[in-house]
């Protein structure tokens, strides 16, 4: 969107505080209701988070965190970071539990030691290696400290390239999902995930939102 194109091309010449931004931007979502896709606060958290070649795009930080404002459950994320910063300052102002699955330590590391710096305090980051499942590879979960009500799922992980995919989510998952939890799987660009997320809304007797972004995203209501 111009707006967002305009306001990135801004922060980049005056070049601000990156940790000054964010923080400013974790503070607006810890205090009251998320703004409209079209708001220049999701151009400031990718800014911030100053990892903007691998970062969600404005279009799917809005729908997550937009998400994350209405769900009534638990979230689980598949991979971690900047939505799992902002999801973190989310679900303290409203008292929910967000769990997150990450197999790389370094990322890990830096993710929690965000999480601690802006006061999440309803957030765990779980250090979780790939593991095989036969058919396909998935975050070794530690499913004794993930609760049963997981209302919405933020699947942007494992790696495209991990065998199987994100295949595993569902079957490793399943026990742990309420009725009517609703995934939002990234990267539906790539056939594998769309593909992905047609079969899931068909076992489950329903039609995929498909939306466009940087790397397009579909909407799974079980």
């Amino acid at each position: 969107m111009l707006l967002h194109v305009l306001r990135a091309r801004h922060l980049q010449r005056h070049e601000p505080d990156r940790s000054d931004v964010l923080r400013r931007v974790v503070r607006r979502l810890a205090s009251r209701r998320a703004p409209s896709v079209y708001s220049t606060l999701w151009t400031d958290a990718v800014y911030g988070w100053g990892n903007e070649k691998w970062s969600a795009d404005e279009i799917y930080l809005a729908e997550v965190i937009r998400s994350a404002e209405t769900t009534d459950g638990s979230i689980l994320e598949c991979g971690s970071g900047l939505t799992t910063l902002l999801m973190s300052a989310v679900a303290g102002r409203r008292g929910l539990q967000v769990h997150a699955l990450e197999h790389d330590a370094t990322w890990h590391a830096r993710v929690q030691r965000a999480i601690l710096d802006m006061g999440g305090t309803t957030t765990t980051v779980h250090l979780a290696s790939l593991r095989n499942f036969g058919d396909y590879d998935w975050y070794d979960a530690p499913l004794e400290h993930i609760p049963s009500d997981i209302s919405l799922v933020v699947c942007d992980g494992p790696p495209g390239s991990t065998h199987g995919g994100r295949s595993g989510m569902l079957p490793r998952m399943r026990d742990k999902l309420a009725p009517h939890c609703t995934i939002l799987l990234d990267d539906v660009c790539r056939p594998e995930e769309r593909e992905l997320a047609l079969d899931w809304s068909r076992n489950s007797g329903t039609v995929p939102q498909m939306k466009e972004s940087k790397h397009d995203f579909a909407r799974v209501t079980l």
